[in-house]
């Protein structure tokens, strides 16, 4: 399997995303390998038939400029994107749906479900974007890459050093999967085990997957960890500025509850604010 479809979403309304994440983005698809579609999602607004209130404050007419601004913003973001690809020798298609309000993550969620791997950055200046990557994860069934949009992240052919965040469940064994064709390229591969964080994650709990790696021609190195601090999203944080990976994999772990899901502690830090850019699956 190699990352031959990538999709990076972008929102327009209220907020929009970052033009340093759209570069961002253009940095990381060149790693993947893979062609670049940015889907952006422009929100049309319901029209309010209210007499009274289009008299007094022209609510019709505001909701045209808000659609407007939107559409603009589309626009902008396409150019930016286009821009980036061609200095980063990116091969991009660019996209506009039309959306109605609160409902761009469904939207985009269905266009990623035909894609090898969805980009999704993660930062202050979008307040949706965790409730974006959160519908990805759980709704796509693809493995997202989450990214922190407040950082640049250079062009490189490659993502150098990946760890891998091991507890021996499910959910990291499809993250692992879906990350092969990156570790097979990486020249480091950790494997960060939070001993004790789970009842499989112990000391020794890499072996097997070392030898599973192997088969794959990558060699992997252990990193098991001694517990300390209780929150294991702080434990990865800390694991991560201690060795600097360009990459993490990790699973994405949650309980459904009615149409949400209860975030594992590992997901909603990650989700909250990723301490660099982390493939997920779930």
């Amino acid at each position: 399997m190699t990352y031959r479809d990538v999709l990076l979403t972008a929102l327009t309304y209220p907020d929009a995303t970052p033009d340093r994440a759209l570069r961002s983005a253009l940095a990381l698809a060149q790693r993947l390998g893979g062609q670049l579609t940015l889907l952006t999602a422009q929100t049309e607004l319901p029209r309010l038939h209210n007499a009274v209130a289009n008299a007094l404050i022209h609510l019709d007419r505001l909701s045209d400029l808000e659609e407007a601004r939107s559409a603009a913003t589309a626009q902008l973001q396409a150019t930016v994107a286009r821009i980036a690809a061609d200095i980063d020798h990116v091969g991009i298609r660019t996209e506009t749906v039309a959306v109605r309000p609160h409902e761009e993550a469904e939207t985009l969620c269905r266009a990623a479900r035909t894609r090898d791997i969805t980009l999704a950055p993660i930062g202050p200046a979008v307040l949706a974007d965790q409730g974006l990557a959160e519908t990805l994860l759980f709704g796509s069934g693809r493995p997202i890459l989450v990214y922190p949009e407040s950082v640049d992240i250079v062009a490189a052919d490659r993502f150098a050093t990946v760890a891998i965040a091991w507890d021996g469940g499910r959910a990291a064994a499809r993250a692992l999967a879906d990350a092969l064709p990156i570790l097979e390229r990486a020249e480091h591969v950790r494997i960060f085990v939070a001993v004790g964080e789970k009842p499989q994650a112990v000391a020794g709990a890499a072996e097997d997957l070392i030898r599973h790696l192997q088969t794959h021609s990558v060699a992997a190195v252990a990193d098991a960890r001694p517990g300390g601090d209780p929150s294991i999203g702080r434990r990865i944080a800390h694991y991560v500025a201690a060795t600097q990976p360009d990459l993490l994999v990790m699973g994405g772990f949650g309980h459904p509850r009615l149409r949400e899901f209860i975030l594992g502690g590992a997901t909603e830090a990650v989700l909250r604010a990723p301490p660099c850019p982390v493939l997920m699956s779930h």
